[in-house]
Parts: structure tokens; sequence; C-alpha cells
């Protein structure tokens, strides 16, 4: 895209689906990764990565210490959180919509507990348009918002005195502002198109294909975390009755129910459930109860907004080490590599090979996980199936996951459809165990993570 000075609007990629109308969703951020990619490589992008990470965790921790939290359980709550929330630190855009969909929280909270005016929320509607162009989870930070202001509204009626939403104009002002917040969704390249992309992906069954559409593993670490943080919130929840709970506080919930369906939603959870509980502690026997044992109700840390120097000071060396391409250990350039249990990184000079002696556009068949892969280490090789799963739709991909699992010889009908000579197939996979049965594949290079034929 900054190559072409355009935004894509049809597939460049695949030669299933080349020149296909598609709405790329995170184009925003996308060419903001490419800026740093440009500058300083994978090293850059990591850096970006962790610093983001670390400043989200770092903030929240801050919140709970102002709160009067104890630094010991602040530090294992925290622990809990990454733990829960890990899965989903990668080098990709989702890490901008746990960061904004904390700030979204904290601020809605602010405005209940009276230290921001509800006017001030309106600020997110510039914040909700630079998300929306750079990642879906913007539907997340629309509906935590509709989820308050709706809340706010009922208690309005209902008469509490604390309800941000008390007078009948305030109502008129969130519903307006829920409105304006949707009509954002509508401000990128696409318009209408964009939005609906994000529904349509929703609505796909996904969980057999991507393993972050999966639901809520309890065997695995993360379901453990996620139920021990879930328990240990409504413990605190139950202890502010019978005092009327905020609304903000039944938020966090709603986020473990969507988390028990989408292993995606844990790391959302995780940040507004520790959020909310900075809020919710000094109003529970919970609190109370860390209180008698010196754990809660201390003052906050007295630390200024010095501290912060010299973790920036590191992070904008690192930066400029990585610019200059100068090879220092760890910090510096040149260090990032793929992850071979992932990647068939051990067939890259095959691929390079291929890549040059191939005219633009030639097909080669490939399993889902490696297409972004091969897009990028070899562009004039088109690729037959990858994770743009509202471009390939549910039928497609349907069919892909049955000839995957069950019907692995469906690829011969596809070769005869298509034309394409090469596969690269996940090491011993259906794909991989048939390939190698066929007399007319022979194998070019293998490696743990996939296997690479040719049609002879």
């Amino acid at each position: 895209m900054l190559s072409a000075g355009q935004l894509f609007r049809e597939d460049p990629f695949s030669f299933t689906f080349a020149g296909r109308t598609w709405v790329d969703d995170q184009w925003l951020a996308e060419c903001g990764m490419a800026v740093v990619h440009r500058l300083a490589g994978w090293d850059g992008l990591l850096l970006v990565t962790a610093t983001l990470l670390a400043g989200i965790y770092t903030w929240i921790a801050a919140r709970l210490l102002r709160g009067g939290l104890h630094l010991l359980p602040t530090g294992l709550l925290l622990a809990l959180v990454i733990l829960l929330g890990s899965s989903q630190f990668h080098v990709r855009p989702l890490v901008l919509t746990i960061g904004l969909l904390g700030v979204t929280f904290a601020w809605l909270i602010d405005v209940e507990t009276g230290v921001k005016r509800i006017s001030q929320l309106w600020w997110l509607a510039p914040l909700f348009v630079v998300w929306t162009n750079m990642h879906g989870g913007v539907l997340g930070g629309l509906g935590t918002v509709g989820f308050c202001a709706g809340g706010w509204c009922v208690a309005a009626i209902g008469q509490h005195r604390a309800s941000p939403a008390g007078a009948f104009r305030r109502v008129l002002g969130l519903t307006a502002l829920v409105m304006a917040l949707a009509a954002t969704t509508l401000i990128n390249p696409y318009g209408l198109a964009l939005p609906l992309e994000w529904l349509e992906t929703l609505a796909m069954p996904l969980a057999k294909l991507i393993e972050e559409h999966a639901p809520l593993r309890l065997t695995e670490p993360i379901g453990w975390a996620t139920m021990t943080l879930a328990v240990g919130y409504l413990a605190v929840l139950v202890g502010t009755f019978p005092r009327r709970p905020r609304v903000v506080w039944l938020l966090p919930p709603a986020w473990f129910v969507f988390t028990l369906f989408r292993v995606r939603s844990a790391p959302l959870f995780g940040v507004t459930a520790a959020i909310a509980l900075a809020d919710m502690l000094p109003h529970s026997r919970v609190g109370r109860w860390l209180a008698r044992r010196d754990m809660f109700g201390l003052p906050g840390p007295a630390v200024g907004r010095r501290w912060i120097v010299f973790p920036l000071a590191v992070v904008a060396a690192s930066a400029l080490l990585q610019v200059a391409d100068l090879r220092v250990p760890v910090v510096g350039r040149g260090w990032v590599r793929f992850d071979s249990a992932c990647w068939p990184v051990e067939m890259l000079p095959k691929l390079d090979e291929l890549n040059r002696s191939s005219v633009e556009g030639t097909p080669l068949f490939n399993d889902l996980n490696q297409g972004g892969f091969l897009m990028y280490h070899a562009p004039r090789l088109r690729v037959f199936i990858d994770d743009r799963c509202s471009l390939y739709g549910t039928a497609f991909l349907t069919a892909y996951d049955r000839a995957r699992r069950v019907n692995p010889a469906e690829i011969g009908r596809w070769q005869q459809r298509y034309g394409f000579r090469h596969a690269l197939v996940t090491t011993g996979g259906p794909f991989d165990r048939y390939l190698a049965d066929d007399p007319q594949w022979v194998v070019l290079c293998r490696a743990p993570a996939a296997t690479l034929y040719e049609c002879r």
C-alpha cells in the first residue's frame, strides 16, 4: 500500500480469489507496521509491541496501587491478568485493542465515580475514528460504552442518585454519544463495507480453523487463569452487597462470557476486570479483609512522572540502534527470528529460489497457517488460502477444513482446476500424508513446520 500509494480494494495475494473485492479492515495499523518494518525491521516491530504491552499493564498496576492495593497482591493480580492474555501477545493490531478498550473502560469508571464529567466522554469520538481504521475490536469498545450508557439510563429511570445520567438531558446526551460513536465506524475508506465485514467475520464458524476463535479450554493454563480471575472477581463483587453495584462493575462478567465462547476475548476480560477491581475493592468486604492484613487501604506510592524517563530512554536507544542497523546484543538489529516450530524457516533458500524463478502470480497450494509466511517471503507466488476469513467466505473455508481433516484427496481436484505445481503443507498433516503417497508429487524440502512438494 505504501509503495502503490493507495489502499487495497481487491485481493492481490491469492489465486483462488484474485481480483475479488476485499476490505482491508486493519489498513491503518498495517501501514504503521510497514513504516516501522522499513525503518527497523522485525526487531522494531517487536520493540513497539513489547513497549505497548508493558505500558498497558504498568498503567493498570498504577491504578491498582493508587487505589490502595499493596504491591504484593497487585503483582499477583497483574501476573494472573498477563497470563490470561498471553496467548494474544503477538505483533498484530489486536494489541492496540487491548490498550484502547482499557482506556475506554477506565474513562467510563471515572465518569461513574465522578472523577470525570460525562461530557468528557465525547473525546472518545476521535479515538474511535482511529480505532475503527486500525482494528475491528472497536466493536468491543462501542459495545462497552453502549452497555454502560444503557445501564446508567436505566438507573436514572429508577431514580438512582449515583447514576451519571441523573437528568433527562444527560440521557439524551448519552444517547447522542452512543449514536455518534456508532457513526465513527463509517469514517473509513470503505464506508459501510468495513463494519459489515466485521459482522460477517463474527458470524462465521471459525472455531475449527483458527485457534483464537475456539472456545476457552479449561484444561489449559489460560483456562485456569481465566476461571481463577472470574471466581476472584465474583467474590469481590458479592462482597459489595447489599450496596447497589456500579454499572461499570457488571461489564467484566460480560467479557468473561465472551471469553468462554472465544478465547481471543481473554485479554479483554483480564484488562477490564483488573481496572474494575481497583474501583470496587474499597467497597467490598474483600477489601476490608485485605486492609486488616495491611494489604489494602494504604496510601498510593508517591511516584511522579519522572519514573517514565528511564524506560523511555531505553526504548528510544533501542529504536535508534535498530534504525541504524547496529548489531548490538538483544536490543540491536537482527536478533528477531521466526519460530521454526511454527514456520518452515529452514526452506527459505528454496522458497527464495522458487520465488525468483516464477512469473508474477504463479499459484502455490498451501495450508491456511502458512499463507502469510508465503506472502512475505515469496511475494511473486499466489497462495491458495490464508486467514483473511471474510475474503474466502464460509463455504470455501468449510470445504478446505473438510479436505484438511477427512478428504485430502480434494487437493487433486483443486490442482486440475487451478493448475498449481507446488504445495506447502503442514508436516505430518493429512495433506502431507496424501501427497507423500502420490507418485506424481516429490518432496523438494522438508522442515518440522511444513513440507514443500512439487508435481512432476
